[in-house]
């Protein structure tokens, strides 16, 4: 396994014992994820496209978890209260795509777009949405309208409440642990899977 310095984009440069039974129906006891990232950071775009979507869509984990993208990363505010991206301006203009996708797409349709999004390092909005045939005109309004500082001033007060050596940094059940963290960005359905079924005595399908 990759150690947690192999995984992460730094900030260099940057001052129940009874048997588990299968849970079936729609409704369902959700494990708390949350997810803070940068839109350019090769190992957050490797864990989103080839871990977290996977298991959230493909093993169809969305359903039973509380997942929370925060799309800000190692940025800083500089002394004109301006944001600073860790890889330009360019992530800074897609960490603030990302946020309005957030605040105006339920969870769901956020991580479509957001996932495919980040299989490139050019703005894919538009041929993402079109793929998924997802109306994003009100993701183009919040952006078009709203300076980047303001998109991103409240997860950069979220990513300021989690003490993190790099992204992605991952917290389960409303709790960053960095080792834990680093073993998810490799592990990330099967320890899903162990979590969930620790905490609410269900096993999920497809889980080993």
């Amino acid at each position: 396994m990759r150690g947690a310095a192999v995984f992460v984009c730094l900030l260099l440069g940057w001052v129940g014992v009874a048997t588990p039974r299968r849970l079936r129906g729609p409704q369902a006891d959700r494990l708390a994820i949350t997810l803070y990232y940068e839109a350019l950071c090769p190992y957050c775009m490797e864990f989103v496209t080839t871990q977290l979507n996977p298991s959230m869509v493909r093993q169809d984990r969305l359903p039973f978890t509380d997942l929370t993208l925060v799309p800000y990363g190692n940025a800083m505010t500089n002394d004109d209260g301006n944001v600073e991206c860790q890889h330009g301006v360019m992530e800074c203009e897609l960490n603030a795509w990302h946020a309005c996708i957030l605040e105006h797409h339920d969870i769901a349709q956020s991580l479509k777009l957001i996932a495919c999004m980040m299989r490139g390092k050019k703005n894919r909005l538009d041929k993402c949405a079109d793929h998924y045939q997802i109306d994003v005109g009100d993701v183009k309004n919040c952006k078009r309208t709203r300076q980047v500082n303001d998109i991103l001033r409240k997860y950069g007060k979220e990513t300021a409440k989690v003490s993190f050596q790099g992204v992605p940094a991952v917290a389960l059940d409303n709790v960053y642990n960095a080792d834990l963290s680093a073993n998810l960005t490799d592990h990330f359905d099967a320890i899903f899977c162990a979590k969930y079924k620790e905490k609410f005595n269900k096993q999920l399908n497809n889980c080993q």
